[in-house]
């Protein structure tokens, strides 16, 4: 029996995360966040803290409608007044196809918050969801977006910043759950938690597996110590080192700096130690510009 699991196991992780990230994780968490925000519920990330109004101005829940009509949820980065950087998975992961999305943002809910429709997606050229590599997209949204103290962007990297972030702790937020099987509470579903960043190397982010030909020199990951990172609906969020600009702006333009899009996340489960992968922004600023 011992080995008919492993077996079954070697299987499925060669052969990639199952149906792919919607039917997998998206739309059985967007089910899961619905129910839970109608009886004040809890879905966040894991070993983080409950987020109150203006801790992730930034922040964009993403609700997804694909082409069979289901509901799934990812999370994103305000960039500009009409622009939201996220996953391409997010949009087509390789099985399931997006067919619409709406946009969230300034609620600590998902599903209860104001939805502003999307115009526009620009997926990244080279994504490829079977190596996952290049993975991002642009969203445009229908209206501008007035900034004010709890909404305004992230800030993106200057060019020729070529810091890898390495040991320096990076803050993460989204709309995913708390834990593998996350309890039911009274808080809030928007959640943020601080990791550590610890490189780009095959040792760094160890959850990868040799027979996936993923590659490495676009990616930052952060560590899984103590089962802190991102789960579940947080595919697409950001991942942004806070107050890197110390100073005050009048149009709320921001001090924390993007420094990566969550990706991939363990097949093994959010609370088993292994790192979060994200795609590195200093390495698409100029597709992100282009599109921005």
């Amino acid at each position: 029996m011992r080995l008919l699991v492993l077996s079954c196991l070697l299987v499925f992780i060669s052969e990639g995360q199952g149906l792919g990230y919607h039917q997998d994780v998206g739309v059985p968490e967007a089910a899961r966040i619905r129910q839970r925000e109608l009886s004040q519920a809890s879905s966040r990330i894991i070993g983080g803290m409950p987020s109150e109004w203006g801790d992730n101005p930034y922040l964009a829940g993403l609700l997804i409608t694909l082409t069979t009509g289901q509901m799934s949820v990812c999370s994103g980065t305000l960039l500009t007044s009409k622009k939201v950087l996220t996953a391409a998975q997010c949009w087509y992961d390789g099985y399931s196809q997006g067919r619409n999305v709406e946009v969230v943002l300034d609620s600590l809910k998902l599903f209860t918050g104001y939805r502003r429709p999307v115009t526009g997606i620009s997926v990244h050229p080279g994504f490829d969801p079977r190596k996952m590599i290049n993975d991002l997209a642009m969203l445009t949204l229908r209206w501008e977006v007035s900034f004010y103290k709890d909404v305004h962007p992230a800030l993106l990297p200057p060019r020729g910043l070529n810091s890898t972030f390495q040991g320096m702790s990076a803050r993460v937020s989204g709309f995913g759950k708390t834990s593998n099987w996350s309890p039911i509470g009274p808080d809030t579903v928007q959640n943020a938690v601080n990791v550590p960043v610890s490189g780009n190397t095959w040792w760094d982010c160890y959850y990868r597996l040799p027979q996936r030909p993923y590659s490495y020199d676009k990616l930052i990951c952060t560590s899984g110590d103590n089962g802190w990172g991102a789960c579940g609906g947080d595919l697409g969020g950001p991942l942004v080192i806070e107050n890197y600009y110390n100073f005050t702006s009048k149009n709320f333009s921001g001090t924390d700096l993007l420094i990566g899009v969550t990706s991939i996340m363990s097949p093994f489960g959010c609370q088993t130690g292994f790192a979060t992968g994200y795609s590195r922004v200093t390495s698409f600023l100029d597709w992100i510009q282009r599109n921005l």
